[in-house]
């Protein structure tokens, strides 16, 4: 039990106390859920990527598929058998993980890389970081619930796959700073880990314990030489450094690894806690954990401390739904409220983009609104995600056209979002796999445009916080695509791809039959 000093400062505290493998483990268990995307975990930093990643493995091996790989280069599992017994202990190593495939991904669990080395027995090339996200993209739209609710694809498996990336070399060194060419982290991971070896905590700064040291020392203000402490790694942390390349749909997690190798004195529960608390200091990181051998478990890895914030440290996008529109083309009918795989097209919308990236949802009504809110209020009481904020609000001026409906949704977004989608309201099986795509390559000066397969340009568009002024001044019908015609040359296409159904909207009565007859297959 903690002490008492220790349960007033939980009380009060913005963490909580949590497991790396139960952190893990709910975050994965999030997208099971939903079924939409792999899960992909990126390591990066200096000592003891190679190890928990295994411990990753044999943690999820037994109840997915789980394929371990890198964006650089590696050594096969079976000539890592030390990394593997530090977290196997005596058990033998699973076939799966003594299994390379070469080119093309492996179907079920195992280890994918691109080709050997000539000269180095038993290291591999990774694989190219383009080729992964391409072929995580693909396994996330055709995992999509509308296909395998109509069965029109065979991929779909009961938990969605874990794939495991090493993303940076350290030269097996405890510390590493980053060239400029460095990491290689996949635009598509769900979570980056960033590893310190705290075996060099108090040694030198010197080449023989962290990769790059001139960069290390010039970064954390230090000279090579001098003795390197943990406020260096926190100073480390703080210069942004480590944060390169990291997408920004990914969470971010500390691990100080060979917490076992510290004086006692040092590993206390009050220190390690103050330790943590400062690195969650840290703008971006969601969470920290001091892991190592564990003295009474038969050496077996384990978590000596974590804490995470108790609300992601995510950037925030958001979503304006829009739900205000007359109809017009289906005159004496609300399209919004006609039924579609046994609920209404705004409701079926609003789930879909609840499965994907947004924290921050502002629905704008307008025509029918009562209507409308009589069948959202539901499901936002009962079905919004965790740590999601959904409100609706009223454009009076809905009949002066869409551009008042977009303007009025853009005034109610959080203050931290760093972009947001336009979504019309009737586009009832939007892609959260393709929001997804344009989220991980957005930031605030951008306007990304999803594609098709032929090329084609859909909606959801989304707009980087610098543009939220000018679509907060729209007028008439037009919407966000005036600010798009106004930058040309900021717009970039982004191919998201997937099923002609997840860009279909119900404007007419032959489209929405066309859906209706897609949701029934």
């Amino acid at each position: 039990m903690p002490d008492r000093q220790l349960q007033q400062r939980s009380e009060t505290s913005s963490y909580r106390e949590i497991s790396f493998e139960a952190y893990t483990a709910s975050l994965i268990a999030h997208v099971d859920e939903n079924k939409a995307s792999p899960f992909v975990i990126s390591a990066i930093g200096g000592g003891g990527k190679t190890t928990t990643l295994l411990d990753l493995y044999l943690q999820h091996d037994n109840e997915r598929s789980v394929i371990l790989t890198s964006t650089t280069a590696m050594f096969a599992p079976t000539y890592c058998q030390a990394d593997f017994t530090r977290v196997a202990g005596d058990r033998s190593m699973p076939d799966t993980l003594k299994r390379v495939t070469l080119g093309n991904p492996p179907a079920f669990s195992g280890v994918w890389f691109q080709h050997p080395f000539e000269n180095v027995e038993g290291k591999y090339k990774g694989i190219d970081k383009e080729v992964f996200d391409a072929h995580v993209r693909t396994l996330r739209m055709s995992n999509d619930p509308i296909l395998s609710t109509n069965k029109m694809t065979t991929c779909v498996s009961d938990r969605v796959p874990l794939f495991l990336c090493e993303a940076d070399g350290s030269k097996q060194k405890p510390f590493k700073a980053h060239a400029a060419h460095e990491p290689v982290i996949p635009e598509t991971s769900d979570l980056t880990l960033i590893l310190f070896g705290l075996s060099g905590i108090g040694k030198k700064c010197t080449e023989d314990v962290v990769h790059r040291s001139s960069l290390f020392a010039d970064v954390v203000g230090i000279s090579e030489g001098d003795n390197i402490t943990f406020d260096h790694l926190v100073k480390l942390l703080r210069s942004g450094m480590l944060f390169k390349g990291i997408p920004p749909t990914s969470r971010v997690s500390v691990i100080f690894h060979q917490t076992d190798v510290l004086p006692e004195d040092m590993r206390s529960k009050n220190q390690l806690l103050a330790c943590a608390e400062a690195t969650l200091d840290v703008p971006r990181i969601d969470a920290v954990f001091f892991r190592g051998k564990d003295p009474n478990q038969d050496q077996q890895l384990t978590t000596y401390m974590g804490l995470a914030h108790k609300h992601p440290a995510l950037p925030l996008f958001s979503t304006v739904l829009l739900a205000a529109g007359t109809s017009s083309r289906m005159p004496g009918q609300n399209k919004l409220l006609l039924p579609l795989g046994g609920e209404p097209v705004i409701v079926q919308t609003l789930r879909r983009i609840f499965a994907g990236p947004c924290r921050d949802i502002v629905i704008v009504t307008g025509h029918d609104s009562d209507a409308i809110r009589e069948v959202i209020d539901p499901i936002i009481e009962k079905d919004t995600p965790p740590d999601t904020r959904v409100i609706a609000v009223h454009n009076k001026r809905y009949l002066e056209g869409q551009g008042t409906s977009v303007a009025r949704g853009i005034t109610f977004l959080g203050e931290a979002s760093i972009a947001g989608f336009c979504v019309p309201g009737d586009q009832p099986l939007i892609s959260p796999g393709a929001m997804r795509t344009l989220a991980e390559k957005a930031t605030c000066n951008t306007i990304l445009v999803p594609c098709r397969e032929d090329g084609s340009r859909a909606s959801p568009v989304l707009f980087g916080k610098k543009y939220y002024d000018e679509l907060a001044a729209l007028e008439g019908d037009v919407g966000g695509r005036q600010v798009m015609w106004k930058h040309p040359e900021i717009l970039q296409l982004i191919l998201t791809g997937g099923c002609d159904l997840f860009y279909e909207d119900v404007d007419t009565k032959d489209s929405y039959e066309r859906l209706v007859n897609a949701r029934s297959i």
